[in-house]
């Protein structure tokens, strides 16, 4: 059986410039994007050996037809694991995040974490270890 040599997780986007921007404000390097130039159809950021693709729902429903559009309430988030929850939320927010929940401790105060919205209303959590 053929091995995994990368995890991707790719976001459809209405606004691929402004995710782009969001989240390289967030740390976050570019590692790819297509085309070399011109308008994005697709361009795949970096964070902890892990890529998040942003790919316009447009484009990918006019190459091959993959019937998605970005959808306005989560089915999925993608999870930040921090060193500072607080920091990372609120730099979030600056960059154009939509707040969901502010930081806060889990029941057993082991876990701090925070829910934002990106500009395309996929949800982010970000999470620190307490102890």
């Amino acid at each position: 059986m053929p091995g995994i040599q990368q995890f991707q997780v790719n976001l459809f986007c209405d606004d691929v410039d402004g995710c782009l921007a969001f989240y390289q404000a967030l740390g976050l390097t570019e590692k790819f994007r297509a085309p070399a130039s011109g308008p994005i159809a697709h361009v795949e950021v970096e964070a902890a050996g892990v890529r998040i693709g942003l790919t316009s729902a447009r484009v990918a429903n006019e190459l091959v037809d993959l019937g998605v559009e970005p959808a306005d309430h989560p089915a999925t988030e993608i999870v930040f694991w921090c060193d500072d929850v607080d920091a990372m939320y609120y730099a979030a927010l600056a960059a154009g995040a939509t707040a969901g929940v502010a930081p806060t401790d889990s029941p057993d105060s082991r876990l701090h974490y925070a829910w934002v919205r990106d500009p395309d209303a996929h949800q982010l959590k970000f999470v620190q270890n307490r102890r």
